[in-house]
């Protein structure tokens, strides 16, 4: 049996250089599928933004705000703030920062939270280094990058070691007693729900049940009734502190602070809950507290619009 002869590609010479001459079975497939040749970017995005941003400039990555100011209506909505208190909290603590110059940060939505650094939000990318940093990496970023100036950094820009105490106690009161009752009050609570009390609930199987967790589940026996009954407490307990400040700011501090931040912050979307809450009626009730949330998320926007 004769041996088939393979013929090479051939090949031509132009000018002193050697051309290739393609198959014709490559010539045939690409003349029903052209190669098509896209530009390359110059650069990544966030490559271009760093350059074109401050030396500092860096992009807080939070909850997304609410989808609707018509959900739930209410006139302290404001489309920059995110839905979740931990991620507008943090948004405040940049845009009240009491410093030589605005923290040059803007706000972006990250809507799977799970693929976050950590597994939470918020999150922050500094730009000039292409680094994320966690939710518990961001506080001590911004106290080093950009320290509070005056007198008053140790007390965190309070008058006195008096408000400074009083402004504690008050963060154990929001996050210990009005963030569970608003939590209590969605639809559903998160997995960690139980975790914000300082003795944990039982367990709704009970502790003597012979079944593992994972048939029983995780599930508290939690009195829902009496976590948001304390919420109310501290709203009013909070609506009592404002009547009796002068300067407009928590404790008669000469600028917002950072009490202020985290207490406009779980005030603001106590608004987005339904009206027949009990939270949402309650601080319906309080003018004081409206007034005060708008005044704090006022002087904010100024420092966006800047």
């Amino acid at each position: 049996m004769a041996a088939a002869t393979v013929q090479p590609p051939s090949t031509s010479t132009v000018a002193g250089q050697s051309v290739f001459s393609a198959p014709g079975w490559v010539k045939s497939f690409y003349s029903k599928f052209p190669l098509v040749v896209l530009e390359q970017e110059d650069e990544v995005d966030w490559k271009v933004r760093a350059r074109q941003g401050e030396d500092h400039a860096v992009e807080l990555w939070i909850h997304p705000p609410s989808p609707s100011s018509n959900h739930h209506p209410h006139s302290h909505y404001r489309s920059w703030t995110s839905s979740s208190p931990s991620s507008l909290r943090t948004q405040l603590l940049f845009l009240l920062r009491e410093t030589s110059s605005n923290v040059p940060v803007s706000f972006k939505s990250w809507s799977n939270e799970r693929s976050a650094p950590g597994g939470t939000l918020p999150t922050l990318h500094i730009l000039n280094q292409d680094r994320l940093l966690a939710t518990d990496e961001i506080r001590s970023w911004l106290e080093s990058t950009y320290p509070l100036k005056g007198k008053g950094k140790e007390l965190q820009g309070l008058p006195s070691q008096e408000t400074y105490d009083r402004a504690l106690s008050l963060f154990h009161l929001i996050l210990g007693n009005l963030l569970p009752a608003y939590l209590a009050s969605l639809p559903t609570q998160p997995s960690n729900f139980h975790l914000l009390f300082p003795v944990p609930p039982p367990l709704s199987a009970g502790l003597t049940t012979p079944l593992p967790a994972s048939l029983t589940g995780d599930s508290r026996d939690i009195d829902t009734d009496e976590v948001i009954r304390k919420g109310v407490d501290a709203l009013d307990a909070l609506a009592t502190i404002l009547e009796n400040t002068n300067s407009g700011w928590l404790f008669d501090a000469r600028h917002p602070t950072s009490i202020d931040a985290l207490v406009t912050s779980h005030l603001h979307v106590i608004y987005s809950l339904p009206p027949s809450t009990v939270l949402r009626s309650t601080i319906d009730s309080r003018p004081t507290l409206g007034e005060y949330v708008d005044r704090v998320l006022d002087h904010a926007e100024e420092r966006i619009k800047k």
